[in-house]
């Protein structure tokens, strides 16, 4: 439940512990030889001792990209920040290169911050806290920029650990607890339809998904009202169930694992939004939190059943452990009869989406091109990647049914990605929408550059720059 304190500056500390440059000319002669030696071994980064050369107790290079793509650069402030939790000190300077331009600047801010995260809430013993890094800018607009990420690895760490806990200590109650705890923290608005005030507004698919936990179902809206009410609002919607088991089409034991993660897509929405609040951008943002517990017992769902949406469309079950867009669905609906302007909503939606992209982008889908492009400079500007999937009518037809207005599969193994983001987008109507499938992308299988093993973050980033940008458009 911690990661690298980083603080941006414009004036060098007088004696730090360990000085960070990049590639190597700014080292003394004699460490730069075996730094090189080092590159030429292949490492990224490189930490050696100084021996009374310099101010500094270590000296760490680290071989800088050669764009200012900045994917790669916070890809490398996670390295960097990796290899100095591994170092016994208690404060690294990090010389920020002076060519580098904004976007990649912020990206290095955020590697510095979640390269050494860790969740260590579970352990008996937790482990040292790591370094904390100072970054020196090279200009006083330079500094401003890198502090903007700031917020947004806050942001970032926190969606971290919201989807690492365990369902036991984080289902539906408790992450109400927690979005009211935003609320107060970040100076948003909070209102919480509860499952009896769900039924009373005809949200059918949300309550019927929850309806067999003992942890009824609800609705969060939390707000960030940054443009004084001029108009509408932009909608950010997240499926947030805290665990599925499936429902009645009952995963299997190691299917079953990982579903403490299955509420990423509200995590990811509710971060974003306090780091929209954060950032005073001036924008009306509402996000939208589905939040519910995919049981099974007597009451639970069935395949065959008919539920009515919020908006009157009825769905045909064909199967109980497609419950995520069951729960957007009603939320992408409230969210346009509100007066949204547009919507993305995130969620961790399909195993599809692992076998058509695997980790390293996320699907996305749009109804319109404006928002696709947005989403993509958004991911872009922030060292996310996304791809964009097809929306033709075709596949369209999949999720019609025979007895009902839609279904809430595809037919067949086919398309599965976009069968579910389109049954989504039926909710929409005529709003611009965006979608995010961040399902693989929102847990590592293992160690890498901005993390250990567990939850990312994923997508965070990105919806606070795509808010960011909507504040000029």
């Amino acid at each position: 439940m911690s990661g690298a304190r980083v603080t941006v500056t414009t004036r060098r500390p007088a004696r730090p512990e360990a000085l960070v440059v990049f590639d190597d000319a700014r080292l003394p002669a004699a460490v730069r030889e075996e730094v090189r030696r080092r590159f030429r071994a292949g490492a990224r980064v490189a930490v050696v001792p100084a021996l009374g050369r310099g101010a500094a107790g270590r000296f760490a290079a680290a071989r800088a990209p050669r764009t200012a793509d900045p994917f790669a650069w916070r890809c490398l402030g996670g390295a960097v920040a990796r290899a100095l939790a591994d170092e016994p000190v208690r404060r690294g300077v990090v010389l920020a290169p002076e060519r580098l331009d904004g976007d990649a600047l912020a990206a290095l801010v955020l590697g510095l911050s979640q390269g050494s995260y860790r969740f260590d809430r579970y352990r008996s013993r937790p482990g040292s806290r790591p370094p904390a890094i100072t970054l020196v800018a090279a200009t006083r607009q330079a500094a401003a920029r890198a502090r903007q990420a700031l917020p947004v690895a806050a942001a970032v760490e926190q969606a971290r650990d919201w989807i690492n806990t365990p369902a036991e200590d984080l289902g539906p109650s408790e992450f109400e607890a927690e979005a009211r705890r935003v609320a107060r923290e970040h100076g948003l608005s909070i209102r919480v339809l509860d499952a009896e005030r769900c039924r009373r507004l005809g949200m059918g698919a949300l309550t019927a998904v929850g309806r067999a936990s003992d942890d009824p179902p609800r609705l969060v809206i939390v707000e960030h009202r940054g443009a004084g009410r001029r108009g509408g609002f932009f909608a950010l919607a997240g499926k947030g169930i805290c665990f599925d088991t499936g429902g009645l089409d009952l995963k299997t034991a190691s299917g079953m694992e990982l579903m403490k993660k299955d509420m990423g897509g509200a995590a990811t929405v509710l971060a974003a939004v306090a780091a929209a609040a954060d950032l005073g951008l001036a924008l009306d943002v509402r996000g939208y939190l589905a939040l519910a517990e995919n049981a099974v017992s007597g009451n639970a769902i069935r395949p065959g059943d008919v539920l009515t949406a919020l908006d009157g469309t009825t769905i045909e079950i064909v199967n109980t452990d497609a419950e995520g867009r069951l729960v957007l669905a009603d939320a992408v609906a409230l969210a346009r009869r509100e007066g949204a302007t547009h919507v993305v909503d995130a969620a961790t939606l399909t195993g599809a989406a692992l076998v058509a992209l695997g980790r390293a982008r996320v699907p996305m889908m749009a109804t319109d091109d404006a928002l696709a492009r947005a989403l993509e400079q958004a991911a872009e500007r922030s060292g996310e990647k996304v791809w964009r999937m097809p929306t033709d009518e075709e596949y369209r037809r999949q999720i019609r049914s025979e007895i009902a207005d839609i279904r809430n599969m595809g037919k067949g193994r086919e398309a599965g990605v976009i069968a579910a983001g389109l049954f989504i987008a039926h909710f929409a109507g005529d709003l611009p929408w965006g979608h995010l499938d961040i399902s693989p992308a929102a847990w590592a299988e293992g160690a890498h550059d901005l993390g250990p093993k567990g939850a990312t973050g994923v997508m965070v980033s990105t919806l606070v720059e795509l808010l960011r940008a909507h504040t000029t458009t």
